[in-house]
């Protein structure tokens, strides 16, 4: 596998410097997205993900209150935040998360509202996350083997996750597949999912294998590159052909060549999108995170907690979203990468 290690520009090669009212960084990167983990409680043991076991939770009165989230949601939206993306642990196992959803849903200024999701409590869910506002979901899928499922995830429930696509589906709240590649796990799916998006119209979403996982297995034997990814389908199915793709999205979207079917590539590790990163984090804990891989982050809970104006936080973001760090290409270009960097269930997809 061969991992790039581009280095990205300063911020006099990037462009124009945005307004001071907006969230840029040193690199000249514009925030426009804002993940909001609600949790880092999840109800399956994803091995790329949660800790196996002695997984050590944040205290209940430590993480934010819904009134919290909104407001800081609120002060993101006054700094050019557009899109807002629901994250967890799994979203759908903290209590009344439609109620977070429709409080969101009535800032001026929110664009969007998607929520990630392993899909097993969705369908139950599914109308009232809509009525609420909810706009997409990201519904994730590693397996279509029951056997595997439980191997990879920790409990036998597949048929749970596939009604539940349908059910998101029927409600037209447009979900896309997100699948965790790994070598020797389930690599030898590529094709049938590939096949899966042909069959269903669903795009699916392959992603390569990062050091966020709470077992601590990662190695870079392990990462399925997108270029060998495509080889595979190009081979086994029909070519696939680029898409016009926003420089943005961590996603790479492809179609097949006779135009059937919606695959797209998040290639963190052999191409990183880290020039172009224009998403922010706030934990379930409230510190804000301005990079997948950054560990300790800066605490707005204590903020809000201390009675901290509007005004007082908006500066302090601003601050800290300049510190922003150049991303992942530089832990690779230093030989830094390890398993267990960052625990993804602590800070969200």
């Amino acid at each position: 596998m061969v991992i790039l290690t581009n280095k990205l520009k300063n911020k006099n090669d990037v462009g124009k410097q945005p307004s001071q009212h907006h969230l840029s960084d040193g690199f000249g990167r514009v925030a426009q997205k804002l993940r909001l983990s609600v949790t880092d409680r999840c109800n399956l043991r994803c091995i790329y993900c949660m800790p196996s076991d002695n997984a050590e939770w944040v205290e209940k009165n430590n993480i934010l209150s819904y009134e919290e989230i909104t407001r800081l949601t609120a002060v993101f939206v006054s700094l050019g935040i557009g899109k807002i993306r629901i994250t967890g642990g799994e979203p759908t196992v903290r209590p009344r998360i439609a109620d977070l959803i429709q409080s969101i849903s009535k800032i001026s200024g929110v664009k969007s509202i998607s929520m990630t999701t392993n899909g097993l409590l969705l369908q139950e869910n599914v109308l009232e996350l809509k009525e609420a506002g909810l706009d997409t979901v990201n519904i994730s899928l590693d397996t279509f083997k029951r056997n595997r499922f439980k191997s990879i995830c920790g409990i036998d429930a597949i048929e749970r996750v596939l009604a539940s696509i349908k059910a998101a589906d029927l409600a037209g709240l447009e979900p896309k597949i997100n699948t965790v590649i790994i070598r020797g796990w389930n690599d030898d799916e590529i094709i049938d999912f590939a096949k899966f998006a042909r069959n269903t119209g669903h795009t699916v979403r392959f992603i390569e294998f990062m050091p966020l996982d709470g077992t601590g297995i990662w190695s870079p034997e392990l990462v399925v590159s997108k270029k060998e990814m495509i080889g595979m389908i190009n081979t086994y199915i029909k070519n696939l052909v680029p898409l016009h793709n926003n420089i943005s999205e961590p996603a790479t979207l492809y179609s097949f060549a006779d135009g059937k079917g919606t695959i797209g590539f998040i290639p963190s590790m052999t191409e990183p999108f880290c020039k172009y990163c224009d998403r922010i984090r706030i934990t379930s804990d409230g510190r804000l995170l301005t990079c997948l891989f950054e560990s300790i982050g800066y605490n707005l809970r204590n903020l809000l907690r201390e009675g901290k104006s509007d005004s007082d936080i908006r500066r302090y973001i601003l601050e800290s979203v300049q510190k922003k760090p150049e991303g992942i290409i530089s832990v690779i270009r230093t030989k830094a990468l390890r398993p267990t960097l960052n625990l993804m269930n602590r800070i969200g997809g």
